[in-house]
């Protein structure tokens, strides 16, 4: 195999949006005999591009087996184990640097910052003091102060008196096992040395009731890994904590301490206001050490991609930003490879075992809930439509989501400001139908006669439409069988865009501005293109040979009679599309409700005016606004123009 022209091949395949092919091409190469070191950084990009991230380490190992003094390749190596939840591997990359470049600050920097991420506070420690005695650089000083603080830890016998006992039953164990199930067959436990020394150790067994209720009870401190073996989450979380600065500036002063809590604390409440706005259920945590954490469970499992994009959707409204503050989201992966496990999230209702402080939810005034437990019974969920829904609203009908990664490709990526839905204001200047939604646009795919034609004769195009429809989501082959058919309709363009819009993952560059020409694709070229979808229903059309030699879906629409086709399939009550619709009626709902109590209220004072004055009219510049007295005894108003 021809490395060179097999990597041209794979990017190629990356610029046409032919992810899945890339990913075929580029696992089928072995590049250990190669002995370039460019090459293998090459490959890195590429493999990184393609979220294989097991792939992309080798490449970077390979990288600098090939040249040792390529001193650039190791911090990018680090970070890479860093974001991969291997902190300890990212800290004998550091270790290998300082060994070649003993001078230089930021190596030891970054091999303490390892070290403190592996929990191993005394070996960062010592790795700071390293660096203060060989480069001299005085950060170092305020890097072990740092340490100090953070290494506080109590022994579970030292724990704070006034943690209440909790006392689960059996049906909280179940509850709290489902709510927080993430990686299957494995957990994560926190340890403490008589030397102060702490961290998570990964535990190859299930998370189990029994796990739980010895976290609980304060046994051992869990935590889990959220991303499962299929790259789906249960739930999303927001870790927020004070800034690296911040906390070495208050780290000396429990007064300034403090007054970072509470902005950290403030910036978690901002986070429930944005989720109360999309009618998210949010719920808040005291971590236990220095921070606060924020919860969303879901009803369904989502793409661990597709619950990234929402959790930093979510963390981009907070206005303004406080500098003091960052909000790391859950999870932190788009997809984990069955050999890593991805960042870990420690769970609540758990003692930390540095501070001895019980993790307790918290309402949004700072105060622990009541009934720790009885949370656990009335907890929310999130519905997959709402996630969906909430990315789709912030960034607009052609958001843009890769079920894989979750990121967008599209300028609505563009981060926006805090979000608010305005208040309709009856009495200024903007009427209230200035808030009201869109009309629909006056094409409607579900009623036009020729693409519902063709999806009632052919099984695979029906099978795609639906696909859409259930899940709005597309491959990039699926999109591109829907632009090289559908494209080619009398209402091509407006055809393909309609179900793009209804999709998350659909590129915006791809949508049409015209009706295609030439030839569609064919019957043989779908089937290669799309086997999963065609090998599951009966892709098998015998058209006439008098009509046309090249088999196509087209063939369906060109030879339809006048007579109107009934939609095959319409728009179920599961898709994202209905649920909009309902969203939208209910919404001009309330505004009716609004504009009925705001009437009544005008009526009422103009009555009043009326009776006070003894009149039963009055000209106004319109015309002539009347009294009227009803059957029933009720007046009304009539307006004469």
């Amino acid at each position: 195999m021809n490395i060179d022209a097999t990597l041209a091949e794979v990017k190629s395949c990356l610029e046409d949006g032919l992810k899945e092919r890339a990913i075929e091409l580029a696992s089928s190469v072995d590049t250990r005999t190669v002995r370039d070191s460019a090459v293998h950084l090459a490959w890195a990009e590429v493999f990184e591009d393609l979220g294989l991230m097991d792939e992309l380490i080798l490449e970077l190992n390979l990288s600098i087996r090939d040249d040792p003094d390529r001193l650039e390749t190791y911090p990018r190596l680090a970070e890479v184990f860093l974001d991969q939840g291997l902190p300890q591997r990212a800290a004998k990359v550091y270790a290998a640097l300082i060994e070649r470049e003993p001078e230089k600050p930021e190596h030891y920097q970054g091999l303490g910052e390892a070290l403190k991420d592996a929990r191993e506070f005394e070996k960062a420690k010592e790795a700071y003091e390293n660096g203060l005695e060989r480069t001299g650089d005085e950060r170092f000083k305020s890097l072990i102060r740092d340490l100090g603080f953070l290494d506080r830890s109590h022994d579970a016998s030292e724990m704070d008196a006034d943690v209440v006992r909790l006392e689960p039953g059996t049906h909280h164990l179940v509850t709290f096992t489902a709510l927080f199930a993430g990686r299957e067959g494995v957990h994560a436990r926190q340890w403490v040395s008589p030397t102060g020394k702490s961290g998570y150790n990964p535990v190859e067994e299930p998370f189990s009731p029994q796990v739980a209720q010895n976290h609980i009870l304060g046994n051992y401190t869990v935590g889990v890994y959220p991303v499962r073996l299929d790259n789906t989450v249960n739930f999303i979380a927001f870790d927020l904590d004070g800034s690296k600065f911040a906390v070495n500036q208050s780290i000396r002063s429990e007064r300034a301490w403090n007054a970072l809590m509470g902005k950290v604390h403030d910036t978690a409440c901002q986070l429930v206001d944005v989720a109360s706005q999309h009618d998210v259920p949010l719920y808040l945590e005291d971590s236990g050490f220095k921070g606060r954490h924020a919860w969303v469970f879901l009803d369904t499992p989502v793409p661990a991609g597709v619950a990234k994009k929402f959790g930093e959707t979510m963390a981009a409204q907070i206005s303004p930003r406080v500098p003091e503050v960052t909000v790391e989201v859950f999870p932190k992966q788009t997809s984990v490879n069955r050999s890593g496990l991805g960042n870990l999230i420690k769970l609540p209702l758990g003692i930390h075992r540095r501070t001895g402080k019980r993790a307790v939810f918290i309402e949004p005034d700072g105060r622990p809930v009541e009934d720790q437990l009885a949370v656990l019974d009335r907890i929310a969920k999130a519905s997959r439509r709402s996630i969906y829904g909430f990315i789709q609203r912030l960034h607009g009908k052609n958001a843009m989501l890769s079920p894989v990664s979750g990121r967008p490709a599209s300028r609505a990526e563009r981060g926006t400001g805090r979000l608010q839905e305005p208040e309709p204001d009856f009495e200024g200047e903007r009427g209230y139908e200035s808030y009201l939604p869109s009309p629909p646009d006056t094409f409607d795919l579900d009623r036009d006669p020729q693409f519902q034609h063709l999806v009632a004769n052919c099984a695979a195009i029906r099978e795609l439409v639906g696909k859409v429809n259930r899940t709005s989501m597309l491959t990039s082959d699926e999109t591109q069988v829907l632009i090289h058919t559908l494209g080619h309709l009398d209402r091509g363009p407006e055809t393909v865009n309609e179900l793009f819009r209804r999709c998350l993952n659909a590129d915006p560059a791809l949508f049409l501005k015209s009706r295609l020409r030439g030839n569609p694709m064919s019957c043989p070229k779908i089937r290669a293109r799309v086997p999963g979808v065609t090998s599951q229903v009966p892709c098998n059309c015998v058209f006439d040979l008098t009509v046309s030699l090249y088999p196509t879906p087209l063939i369906h629409a060109n030879t339809m009679s006048e007579k109107k086709t009934v939609s095959p399939l319409g728009l179920t009550v599961e898709s994202l599309q209905f649920q909009n619709l309902v969203q939208d009626y209910l919404k001009l709902r309330k505004q009716s409700r609004e504009i009925r109590r705001l009437l009544d209220r005008y009526e009422e004072r103009l009555r009043e005016f009326f009776a006070d004055a003894g009149i039963d009219s009055v000209e106004i510049p319109t015309g002539k606004l009347s009294i009227v007295k009803k059957e029933d005894g009720k007046v009304a108003f009539n307006l004469e123009v």
